[in-house]
């Protein structure tokens, strides 16, 4: 048996403007590292729900991580 789990992953619908949702980092912020100089471990929201740091959900066959308070493109589904 393997040691390594799969990642939780939450289905969850596309952001509603009308409710509380951290930014999306474009894929150029990740490549230049400029949204992960300032590391930490920030929560996620996506439509009002809290997501812990390295949280990840699907929207749209679109695979975000939370990393330090933004939504990270991270893959398809």
């Amino acid at each position: 048996m393997s040691s390594d789990s799969p990642e939780k992953i939450t289905q969850v619908e596309p952001q509603d403007a009308s409710q509380e949702n951290s930014p999306k980092a474009s894929k150029g912020q990740g490549e230049e590292g400029s949204f992960m100089e300032d590391a930490g471990h920030a929560s996620c929201k996506w439509n009002g729900n809290e997501y812990s740091d390295g949280g990840v959900v699907c929207d749209s066959r679109l695979k975000y991580k939370c990393w330090n308070g933004k939504w990270v493109e991270i893959g398809n589904c």
